[in-house]
C-alpha cells in the first residue's frame, strides 16, 4: 500500500468517524417518578435491609425505561433511615433486566452509615454520581436496586405519582428476586442524551465509504495492469 493511499484512507477514516461519532448533550432527566420539587412520600416506604416485622433482609428494586439513549450521569433516590444511629451501609445498584427482574449490575454505590436523613422528616433525594457512565438505551428496561445488611432499618420512600413500571422485592438481600407489584420507590435517573446522527451526516458517511471502496478498486486495477505489462515486455 502506497503512502498516498495510507494518507487518503487515514484522512477519510478520521473524517467519517468524526461525522459518525455521536455528540453528547447536556445532562437531562431520562426517567423520574419524583413529584414537584423532587418530592416523595415521606411517611410511606418499602423496607431495605432489616425488616422490623418479618426479620428478613429486604432488598427493593424499581424498573424504568429511559426516554432517550443517554450516558448515565447520576441517580437521585429517596432513601431515609428509621434509626440513623444504627443504620449500616446501604448499596444502590443499576442493573440490566433479566427475565423481568434485576440481572447483571452495571454500577453500584455504597452509602455510608449516618448519611441518610430521618424517616418521616422532609428532605431531598440522595444524589449518586456515576463514575462508570454506562450508556442506557431508549426504551430498554433497567432496574435501580437498594439493599442493606442484617441490622440496618432503612426505608426507600414511595413515589407520590402513579408509576406503572414493574417492581421487585427480595428477602435475602437481592439474591433471589420476586415480583409482587409493590408501590414504586421514588427515584430519578439523569444522563447526557446522545442525539441520533442527522440524515445529512449519514449520507456523507455513505458517500465517504463509497469513495474509499472505489479508490481501492482503482489501485488494484492499476497495479494488476502494471504487472501484466511488465510480464509481456520481458525477454
Amino acid at each position: 500500500m502506497t503512502r498516498r493511499l495510507v494518507r487518503f484512507l487515514a484522512t477519510s477514516g478520521l473524517a467519517i468517524l468524526a461525522l459518525a461519532a455521536p455528540s453528547v448533550a447536556r445532562a437531562d432527566i431520562i426517567f423520574t417518578n419524583l413529584g414537584l420539587g423532587n418530592s416523595f412520600d415521606v411517611g410511606s416506604a418499602n423496607p431495605v435491609g432489616f425488616d422490623f416485622f418479618t426479620g428478613d433482609r429486604d432488598a427493593q428494586a424499581d424498573s424504568f425505561l429511559p426516554s432517550a439513549t443517554a450516558i448515565l450521569t447520576r441517580i437521585a433516590i429517596a432513601l431515609t433511615a428509621f434509626d440513623r444511629t444504627n443504620a449500616a451501609p446501604v448499596t444502590v445498584s443499576l442493573a440490566e433486566n433479566f427475565g423481568g427482574v434485576p440481572g447483571s449490575v452495571f454500577e453500584s454505590w455504597t452509602i455510608p452509615a449516618g448519611t441518610l436523613g430521618a424517616f418521616g422528616a422532609p428532605g431531598l433525594p440522595l444524589l449518586l454520581t456515576s463514575i462508570l457512565h454506562p450508556t442506557l438505551g431508549i426504551g430498554t428496561r433497567y432496574w435501580v436496586t437498594a439493599s442493606g445488611g442484617v441490622a440496618d432499618p432503612v426505608a426507600w420512600n414511595l413515589t407520590l405519582l402513579n408509576d406503572p413500571n414493574p417492581t421487585a422485592t427480595s428477602v435475602d438481600g437481592g439474591i433471589v428476586w420476586n415480583t409482587l407489584g409493590l408501590t414504586a420507590g421514588a427515584v430519578q435517573v439523569e444522563g447526557s442524551i446522545v442525539p441520533l446522527p442527522e440524515p445529512k451526516s449519514l449520507a456523507l458517511l455513505a458517500t465517504g465509504l463509497t469513495g474509499i471502496a472505489g479508490f481501492v478498486r482503482r489501485r488494484r486495477f492499476n497495479r494488476s495492469g502494471s504487472d501484466e505489462f511488465s510480464a509481456s515486455d520481458s525477454p
